[in-house]
């Protein structure tokens, strides 16, 4: 290698040191559904209810699902992020035109209803309810548990930012959860992890903010998602 090669080598190394990784220590990962192993059917027209937020009520950090069981970790949580990992799931999968698609605001008041005449119902239970109202194969929910904002700043982040959230379709024709994939993430440094290099370059060598963590999350989730290509 020559002279030069050698001290510009050097300087890269240096810079992926200091520099963070955008893919934290955990990804995506599947929630164990009715056919699980099995690839869930692709639905024609779903509806998607206002995501929720999951909260700890005594002090424990973690939350329990209602719809999947899984318990999430949990932190302070901004107001209104449940729309914003909402409204990023929306414009996405609307992007790829499939399936049709009802919207929180058109699905929510039948979705009230629904839990307002049956509120010891199970939430699938409601949730298949809603589905049938509002004729569509699938219902589509997600909850928030972590939206942690990075402190610092780009190129110098004193802690990273930390989101965890998850989505759920249950099938209307029977309530069976037929699909879901929880993002769970914590920005790290290249030198805590250095596996997963092929992400450096994702967003410019960068501490990135807790929203453009969700983005990539939800991107992530939907190459998952039945019929989304």
């Amino acid at each position: 290698m020559k002279p030069f090669s050698k001290i510009r080598f050097a300087l890269f190394a240096a810079l992926c040191i200091l520099l963070p990784i955008h893919m934290g220590c955990a990804s995506s990962t599947p929630v164990r559904t009715a056919e699980t192993g099995k690839e869930p059917a692709v639905p024609k027209k779903i509806a998607v209810v206002p995501f929720e937020t999951l909260t700890s009520d005594d002090g424990s950090r973690v939350a329990r699902c209602p719809v999947g069981g899984t318990v999430y970790s949990t932190c302070a949580l901004p107001k209104n992020v449940e729309g914003l990992v909402q409204d990023l799931f929306l414009q996405k999968l609307e992007k790829s035109g499939k399936p049709a698609v009802i919207p929180p605001y058109q699905s929510d008041p039948v979705y009230r209803k629904v839990k307002g005449d049956n509120p010891n119902a199970p939430v699938t239970q409601q949730l298949q309810m809603t589905g049938k109202a509002l004729e569509v194969d699938a219902i589509v929910i997600g909850y928030v548990s972590c939206f942690r904002e990075r402190v610092g700043y780009a190129y110098s982040a004193e802690r990273p930012a930390s989101v965890t959230f998850g989505i759920y379709m249950i099938q209307s024709s029977d309530g069976d959860l037929v699909w879901g994939r929880i993002y769970d993430k914590t920005q790290q440094s290249f030198s805590e992890n250095v596996l997963q290099a092929s992400t450096f370059f994702s967003r410019g060598l960068k501490w990135v903010t807790a929203a453009e963590l969700a983005e990539d999350g939800v991107e992530e989730i939907l190459k998952t998602f039945p019929g989304y290509r």
